[in-house]
């Protein structure tokens, strides 16, 4: 499986302004001195029913392969360039293993 970054994606299929807006934020994320990272992926998904995130007071819009990348169901207002657009599978690191819910104890 070959990974690819959000913006080399975004770059490769016709995202140029989403790319750019991305690198922008960063610029400013970077300035204050943060070392922040970002899932660039959940940002462009949207929030509830498809609002579209601001970071950095910069408001990124809504895109229908992001919404299918973090697996979200897809809002009309999402942005669509090319209908055969595929995102990238999601990379699974195994780095942060879901937690295993406590079972409770009988009474």
């Amino acid at each position: 499986m070959i990974r690819i970054r959000c913006k080399d994606w975004l770059k490769a299929n016709q995202y140029e302004d989403v790319a750019v807006l991305i690198e922008f934020a960063e610029t400013k994320i970077a300035d204050r001195g943060s070392k922040q990272r970002r899932d660039w992926w959940r940002t462009l998904a949207g929030g509830v029913n498809g609002k579209p995130h601001a970071v950095e007071g910069i408001e990124f819009p809504v895109l229908r392969a992001a919404q299918i990348h973090e697996e979200q169901e897809i809002t009309p207002n999402a942005i669509c360039r090319d209908a055969n657009e595929n995102p990238p599978l999601k990379w699974q690191t195994g780095r942060w293993p879901k937690r295993k819910r406590k079972k409770k104890r009988a009474s």
